[in-house]
């Protein structure tokens, strides 16, 4: 397995701490390689920087020109897949990292133990086989990654698949498919009669809204509001709980 690894930071003694980690990390596994690269500011790292030319990114927050949230909007607009890993020396920016779908947050000093666990997770990650789902559109079918799915909502007697790429699918497939194919997910959530959401997307719940990571609100079934709300908020705290690497 060869993973493309790139770490951006304006300072040469924090790059030197994940390049050092990096490979003493690999040091233990002979069947990995990792290609590491670094840079000294978003910028640069972007005259660089191709759609799924890199596996994983470790970006600091505060940078003098390009912060690493705006590096992490572009990055996140132009490859779905690349895994964030943010660095800090604070934990007060982790809810506005949000929007680029974080893989990770690390608070330096970090140890190499709270390193190598997200590595690990790294690895693991591009290791497994994608979850798809088999989509209907005229003509044709085609495979959907579930984990690019932002969201799933009834249009008629047909369906729209909107994807965190900003594409939107039009499947010929009823919305009681992508029930029986999503809802069994720990992801996914019927925030309201024809809407589906991926909670790894979300924001937060404002009033009677769902609000996504771009954006969008969706409308919360007030019958159904109390659990919509519940269950989103358990999944987000789990999920931030499992981001944070202190």
């Amino acid at each position: 397995m060869e993973l493309n690894v790139a770490v951006i930071d304006d300072r040469i003694e924090d790059i030197d701490t994940v390049v050092s980690m990096t490979k003493k990390y690999q040091l233990g596994y002979q069947d990995i390689k990792i290609n590491i690269s670094s840079f000294c500011s978003g910028e640069s790292f972007l005259k660089q920087f191709t759609a799924n030319g890199f596996h994983a990114v470790f970006v600091d927050i505060c940078m003098d020109g390009m912060n690493g949230i705006e590096l992490s909007r572009r990055l996140r607009n132009s490859d779905s897949s690349i895994a964030i890993i943010f660095m800090s020396t604070t934990t007060e920016y982790v809810f506005e990292t949000f929007m680029a779908t974080p893989f990770g947050y690390l608070i330096k000093p970090f140890t190499f133990e709270q390193f190598s666990e997200i590595m690990d997770k790294t690895v693991d990650n591009f290791s497994v086989v994608k979850k798809t789902i088999p989509v209907k559109i005229p003509r044709s079918e085609i495979s959907v990654e579930t984990d690019t799915i932002l969201s799933i909502l009834s249009s008629g007697h047909n369906t729209k698949i909107l994807t965190i790429s900003c594409n939107t699918i039009r499947s010929i497939d009823p919305f009681s498919y992508f029930q029986d194919k999503l809802l069994c997910e720990n992801n996914f959530i019927e925030c309201n009669r024809g809407i589906i959401v991926n909670m790894d997307f979300v924001l937060t719940v404002k009033n009677n809204d769902v609000v996504m990571q771009d954006g969008t609100l969706y409308p919360i079934r007030i019958r159904n509001k109390k659990n919509v709300v519940t269950e989103i908020t358990k999944y987000l705290s789990q999920k931030l709980k499992g981001e944070l690497y202190l």
